[in-house]
């Protein structure tokens, strides 16, 4: 595996002030904005293979948001309300009208949200594994996401209970379909310092708290109902073995929203856009930029 700083060679790392939060981002190249949102406890290195690739074509921006990263954290943990308006603010401090949104996890449900609450603000859309769909499940389907989901409760507990190096690798492992070809040393460096900065840690916990439903007052799932008001053109872009949604439920939300596709990435988990960055960055590539 290549370092991450060989990956990132021709970006920059920049800070602005998003709505009074100081907030960090990766950048490169100029053209139609494409924005990068991370997962739960994620932070912008998680597209490091694909910020510099994709830059020949597009400006794109990879995001550490409220919390996350080195991303200032809010006074009250964050909500949907406030994770969609901190987007819109960076939009704003960086002179960003509209953007193309590529959200993974817990990326894709602001992603996802912005666009409904927002549709000026964002151009195409795509939904890497995102949380939160809450649309009919296979019986197989919904043991999986079950299971998935308690698994990474159960890290995320473990960490928050003895936040050690070992115990971050352990989280990230869950992340990918073959950790030991693809989890470096250097990512979980990168994380573990992160990790013991300020609210982190905190952050982490409410956010996996929200994102599994046990903050029952803002769930904001995506219903049939509210994937049927997209009007964006979404890609859904899957894997054969992501840890939680799995690619049939995806299929099936895939069909409530009018302008869907949908692709399939083998042999990878819920970090599709490091596992394979190659394959990532084509289905990126010709939704965002079709012929």
């Amino acid at each position: 595996m290549t370092s991450i700083w060989v990956d990132l060679l021709g970006a920059q790392t920049r800070y602005v002030d998003a709505g009074g939060i100081r907030t960090r981002f990766i950048e490169a190249g100029e053209g139609p904005a494409v924005i990068f949102l991370h997962g739960v406890g994620g932070h912008a290195e998680g597209f490091a293979r694909n910020v510099v690739p994709l830059s020949d074509r597009f400006r794109v921006i990879s995001l550490d948001y409220l919390g996350f990263g080195l991303t200032d954290a809010p006074p009250t943990p964050p909500s949907l309300d406030s994770y969609v308006q901190h987007l819109l603010d960076f939009m704003d401090a960086v002179g960003l009208e509209k953007a193309h949104l590529v959200g993974e996890s817990l990326g894709g449900w602001i992603a996802m949200w912005t666009a409904l609450r927002h549709p000026d603000r964002v151009d195409r859309l795509i939904s890497v594994c995102g949380a939160r769909l809450k649309v009919d499940e296979d019986e197989e389907s919904a043991r999986h996401m079950q299971h998935g989901l308690s698994e990474l409760r159960r890290l995320t507990a473990e960490f928050v209970a003895d936040p050690s190096r070992d115990a971050v690798r352990r989280r990230m492992e869950w992340l990918f379909f073959d950790p030991a070809k693809d989890l470096s040393e250097e990512l979980v460096d990168i994380r573990w310092v992160m990790y013991q900065r300020g609210q982190a840690i905190k952050v982490l916990s409410d956010a996996n708290q929200r994102l599994s439903g046990q903050v029952t007052h803002d769930p904001a799932p995506l219903t049939p109902e509210r994937l049927a008001e997209l009007r964006h053109e979404v890609l859904f872009l899957w894997t054969s073995h992501n840890p939680t949604t799995t690619a049939a439920t995806a299929r099936r939300a895939a069909a409530y929203v009018p302008r869907s596709h949908f692709a399939l990435m083998e042999k990878c988990g819920h970090w599709p856009q490091w596992e394979d960055a190659a394959t990532f960055n084509g289905h990126v590539r010709s939704f965002l930029a079709p012929a």
